[in-house]
């Protein structure tokens, strides 16, 4: 034999309204369905009334019985009710049958709450009583649970939870039969809109079918119970005219025909929608179901979108498994005024779709990558030195890291380009970072000849430095430097202009030629140009100069410049710089 599981939805005015929740066995449902059918030829407002809780209830009880199946049913009620007043539930109407056991969930110790068999009492309502309660009710193999969601509010009149027309009802009657079963004479009083009425003493009030008696009408009700004497209170809504009744066949928005791709081991939610119309009355019913057999707990709930409803329907699977692929899936909406359904295929992702995104993922990351090394390209290689300097050091025996080439001044005067090639640089690449240098007017040796000293500290060094001012655009340098890329470079070719330049001019020309030669034809030596002073101008410089300029650059030293500006001329100057060999221990503040 099936299970069945059944439950009530009840409205916020807290008259219950019957709909099932989960069905196993679809053809009981519509033996349900057809009795509710037949109510249809009923007038819809006397229906409202004719069809009360109980009668509901033994139709779905005969329906299940009549199947064979053992039924576990779901109450839930809601309550809104007034601080300070009396008030009372029952668990429900079948526990008074024979057989039937009652238990409440632990309200023992609750301040105000008293339990008596099938009844809960709140003598009075407190605002701490706020919350769920819940019973049960056996008989047999069947169960009942009944859940109460009580909101107690500071207000003096209750809210509604009965409705009437004010033309189709002669009176009001004050609906707390348990109260007067209790207390024969209690005390009844009256209230229109929460404002005190004549009327004292009757259960019942008149309106006499007049349109202009709308409004909410409370009775107050003074009892005694149990040497106590409490208040109890219920509301009536009576209006203008009844709402139009809108039944409307449900009809399945999503899922039609649908194929929905699905990961293996992660999890996933199967969504249903469905238009139910203006008003269905809360006799909507929405599940979903498998070919396989699989338990689908579904959790539905009612949404209004303007002046439609629309209920949804939604199933979490914590994992899917193989057992979820490839079988039908079907959500159902069953109303009165009819039926649809639509179904919903799952398939597992392509695993081609999910390495393509893979693979997406890792060019973006390995572009990302890539940016970033280009950005801080400078700031890696140098940590990279620092990190593995026994690495980065290459043997080349070559016996200098870089041959530092100037413009001298007029009879070795002081200038720009000589106070940043003896003082500047070598205290900072030298004292500072370990390199070794040549540099000229410094490092020769009396007596040697200096075309062959020039020719040979080149070839033994990994770097030439050339320092540009703005005598290095002068013509009497243009025209000895025109021509740096001879096929064979010979100590006659360095007499030309000899008479109109000094000697320290052709010696820095011929260093340069030398160097750029090396680095242009032989590519054997990396040159770096160093502009020491504002009023260089590349046009005017040597196309080789201007060729090395366009291409790697050119390195500003500024000679008023702060700490901060010259610390990234010397960084740029150490990243073109080879590896050194060895690093001073010691840090000195970088001029």
């Amino acid at each position: 034999m099936g299970k069945i599981h059944v439950g009530y939805i009840v409205d916020p005015l807290g008259t219950e309204k019957k709909a099932l929740l989960r069905v196993s066995r679809q053809w009981r449902v519509h033996l349900l369905y057809d009795h509710l059918r037949e109510e249809r030829s009923l007038n819809l407002s006397d229906r409202k009334h004719k069809m009360s809780a109980f009668s509901f209830r033994w139709i779905l009880l005969l329906a299940l019985w009549t199947a064979g199946s053992q039924t576990y049913i779901t109450n839930r009620r809601e309550y809104t009710i007034s601080a300070g007043l009396a008030f009372m539930i029952q668990c429900n109407e079948e526990s008074e049958m024979q057989n039937v056991t009652v238990s409440w969930s632990q309200l023992e110790n609750i301040r105000g709450i008293n339990i008596s068999g099938n009844t809960l009492w709140f003598l009075p309502a407190e605002l701490s009583h706020n919350g769920s309660y819940s019973c049960l009710s056996r008989q047999g193999n069947d169960t009942w649970e009944t859940i109460f969601v009580v909101s107690v509010c500071q207000q003096t009149c209750p809210a509604a939870n009965r409705e009437d027309e004010a033309t189709s009802t002669k009176d009001i009657d004050c609906l707390l039969p348990q109260i007067f079963k209790i207390d024969p004479q209690a005390q009844v009083t009256w209230r229109n809109n929460c404002l005190p009425l004549s009327v004292t003493n009757s259960k019942v009030f008149p309106i006499n079918n007049s349109r202009d008696m709308v409004g909410l009408y409370t009775c107050f009700v003074s009892f005694t119970f149990g040497g106590q004497n409490y208040t109890a209170a219920q509301t009536t809504k009576i209006n203008s005219q009844s709402k139009a009744y809108v039944v409307t066949k449900p009809e399945i928005i999503y899922p039609k025909q649908d194929k929905q791709k699905v990961t293996l081991g992660e999890s996933y939610t199967l969504n249903c929608k469905a238009l139910v119309g203006m008003n269905d009355n809360d006799e909507t019913i929405m599940y979903w179901e498998s070919d396989s057999g699989l338990d689908l707990d579904c959790d539905s709930r009612i949404v209004e979108e303007g002046d439609r409803k629309y209920m949804l329907c939604a199933v979490d699977i914590p994992e899917v498994t193989k057992e979820y692929l490839y079988t039908n899936f079907t959500c159902t909406v069953l109303h009165p005024a009819g039926t649809d359904s639509g179904k919903v295929i799952l398939i597992p992702a392509s695993q081609n779709e999910r390495y393509y995104w893979i693979g997406l993922g890792l060019v973006a990351l390995l572009i990302l990558l890539c940016a970033v090394a280009f950005l801080f390209r400078v700031d890696l290689v140098l940590a990279y030195r620092v990190v593995c300097p026994s690495a980065a050091v290459s043997s080349d025996g070559k016996s200098y890291d870089a041959y530092v080439s100037y413009l001298h001044g007029d009879q070795h005067s002081s200038s720009s380009a000589m106070t940043f090639a003896l003082d500047y640089l070598p205290s900072v690449l030298e004292d500072l970072y370990g390199y070794k240098l040549f540099i000229s007017g410094r490092d020769e040796l009396p007596g040697e000849a200096v075309h062959d000293v020039i020719a040979d500290r080149i070839s033994q060094s990994r770097r030439l430095i050339i320092v540009l001012t703005s005598q290095s655009c002068v013509s009497p340098q243009t025209n000895a430097t025109n021509s740096l890329l001879p096929e064979n470079l010979s100590t006659s070719e360095l007499q030309l202009e000899e008479t109109n330049n000094t000697s320290d001019q052709i010696w820095s020309a011929y260093e340069q030629r030398v160097g750029l030669y090396d680095a242009l034809v032989k590519q054997g030596l990396k040159v770096i140009l160093v502009q020491v002073e504002d009023g260089v101008e590349e046009a005017l410089l040597p196309e080789s100069l201007r060729y090395i300029s366009r291409t790697k650059g050119v390195l500003k030293w500024k000679q008023n410049g702060s700490d901060r500006v010259n610390r990234r001329f010397w960084k740029y100057m150490r990243y073109r710089m080879p590896p050194a060999k060895q690093k001073k221990i010691q840090e000195l503040t970088v001029l």
